[in-house]
């Protein structure tokens, strides 16, 4: 299935009425060695700057990532109005659509609106991951050459200037 004109994406903070949904997201166990399910990653948020964030297609979840605004103990930039972007992923049953694509285009006015002081995106991606490779750098994204020693191997530091 392609994406449809009539079919709204949006990306929302996170509502407890989605935890059933949430729940039941559907990730191959070949992605979720480059990210968290998104259960884990939710109870794993350690305070108000996390802002965990639902990718909505009409009302279906169809993805969900976390927007850490957290300026202490951010390795990969001195910049204290930088943002990380993590645990990004778009369920399987959705996969295939571009709407993982669609989704970043619309990352950065998202992520003004909903925390203005932030003027830049950050996100690491493992040096394997290919296909998050090409989609990020089709976004926009850039690799500066930052490397990161990660839990299992080498992540490369992207960067986007909101």
């Amino acid at each position: 299935m392609g994406f449809n004109s009539f079919e709204t994406l949006k990306l929302i903070p996170y509502e407890e009425k989605y935890r059933n949904a949430i729940a039941n997201y559907d990730l191959p166990k070949e992605q979720a060695i480059y990210t968290s399910y998104p259960i884990e990653a939710l109870e794993q948020i350690e305070c108000e700057q996390e802002l965990p964030v639902l990718i909505l297609l009409e009302n279906d979840v169809i993805g969900f990532f976390i927007l850490d605004g957290r300026t202490k103990g951010n390795l990969y930039t001195n910049n204290k109005n930088a943002i990380v972007f993590k645990s990004f992923s778009i369920d399987q049953r959705f996969q295939g659509r571009k709407l993982g694509e669609q989704s970043i285009n619309i990352l950065s006015s998202f992520t003004k609106k909903m925390m203005a002081n932030k003027n830049e995106i950050i996100l690491t991606v493992h040096h394997t991951n290919i296909p998050a490779i090409h989609l990020y750098r089709k976004c926009g994204f850039i690799d500066k050459g930052i490397r990161y020693s990660g839990e299992h191997g080498d992540e490369l530091v992207f960067h986007y200037e909101i």
